[in-house]
């Protein structure tokens, strides 16, 4: 059978900065410029919500694809929006913080709405393989996603990606190059300047169909809510594209009249690998380039994101927060977020102290909502697990009475 996403008319890419025009089916993902491209969609002023059993559409008209084919779907979305429990109220020091699970999306990430899009945009292309720059969570969605609609998927990641990752890429048929080279920044923006000479498109966590993909996360908040707009959404940055993606949705949303104001995003990034943070820390107008670190947040380690002079740009035009944590604030929200239910990926848990620090310093009020995005299941990084205490202890089983007697006098 035949996949298909058939493109509407007037669908465009323009730069994000200087607003150059590239036709829809530019196989390069950045502007010549080095500029993030984003869609554009003619009519956006008369987009309307419309009925569907599918959020995409129901939102058919903020999406480039006219006809999309359920088949290429896994079943991405409709992930919990949830109230965070009085731990993690009290940690924060928030009365309103929403906790939106991602994790549980098919390949455990939020990467699968991206996905869904760029095999989307594959199919309608008529590409038969497809290829991805990866730290993991894209790759093993990509390649989940590429099996589904018959697409060959390669997954370029660097050497020091968990074998979790690896192994579940490999499992759906993937081949995967792991890349020694001295900086994962400097890794994709070559294997990315591959794409025309080759004529392979090589998808990165930043291309403008990937960010359309993202856009799904803030409509179907939107649903969720009722209508309503949180004050901020909290979201740990490396690529840019997931940022770019929830901000677009919103943004378009107030363009069309449905929605009175758009949300503050949070920028979130780990202290030894925050290039955004620090720019926009020391009022500058472009990413200050972070190599040879290391972070137990994995998932978000590009060190100088291409595109990411437009978030900094973004940060500043809409007063967006910026802020970084520490090695063991991560750790700690790690445990604190487990401790309520929630088994993340260390990158996802970032984002909890993060808020936590800034309102102490007094840029988030205590009345305001807030909602922070789990990125990425723990189940992707287990050997983190080993920064972590455990009470695990052996027993015989003619001691079991005993053992049990003490755990409950000191519970």
């Amino acid at each position: 059978m035949y996949f298909y996403a058939a493109m509407k008319n007037g669908v465009k890419l323009k730069s994000t900065l200087t607003n150059i025009e590239y036709p829809f089916n530019r196989i390069e993902e950045f502007a010549h410029n080095g500029e993030s491209l984003e869609v554009h969609i003619d009519g956006l002023e008369s987009a309307e919500i419309k009925p569907g059993k599918n959020l995409w559409e129901r939102f058919s008209d903020f999406l480039p694809f006219s006809d999309i084919d359920e088949s290429i779907s896994l079943g991405e979305g409709n992930t919990a929006l949830i109230k965070a429990d009085k731990k993690l109220l009290d940690f924060v020091g928030l009365g309103n913080l929403y906790i939106k699970n991602e994790t549980q999306n098919p390949t455990w990430s939020f990467k699968d709405r991206g996905s869904f899009a760029c095999i989307a945009m594959a199919k309608e292309m008529g590409e038969d393989v497809s290829a991805t720059i990866s730290t993991g969570n894209m790759g093993s969605s990509i390649s989940a996603y590429g099996a589904k609609a018959g697409i060959k998927i390669i997954v370029f990641v660097p050497e020091f990606t968990p074998k979790e990752k690896v192994m579940s890429m490999g499992i759906h048929g993937a081949t995967v190059m792991k890349i020694i080279a001295p900086d994962y920044s400097e890794m994709k923006k070559q294997i990315l300047s591959l794409a025309k000479q080759i004529n392979l498109r090589i998808v990165s966590g930043n291309g403008p169909f990937r960010v359309e993909g993202y856009k799904l996360t803030s409509f179907e908040m939107f649903e969720q809510m009722n209508g309503g707009v949180p004050d901020y959404i909290a979201i740990p940055t490396s690529a840019c594209g997931h940022i770019r993606g929830i901000f677009k949705g919103y943004k378009e949303l107030f363009i069309a009249g449905i929605i009175n104001k758009i949300p503050k995003m949070i920028i979130v990034q780990a202290a030894n690998n925050s290039p955004i943070v620090n720019a926009i820390k020391e009022g500058k107008k472009h990413v200050v380039p972070f190599s040879n670190f290391h972070t137990v947040a994995e998932a978000i380690t590009t060190g100088n994101p291409m595109g990411g002079d437009e978030i900094i740009d973004k940060a500043y035009k809409y007063g967006w927060l910026a802020e970084s944590v520490t090695e063991d604030e991560i750790i700690e929200s790690q445990k604190l977020l487990a401790e309520s239910g929630y088994f993340v990926e260390p990158a996802s848990a970032t984002s909890l102290y993060a808020i936590k620090k800034l309102r102490e310093s007094g840029k988030i009020k205590k009345t305001a909502t807030v909602v922070t995005i789990l990125t990425g299941s723990g189940l992707k990084d287990m050997e983190v697990l080993n920064y972590h205490k455990f009470n695990v202890t052996l027993v015989n089983l003619n001691d079991v009475e005993n053992a049990l007697s003490n755990v409950k006098e000191h519970s």
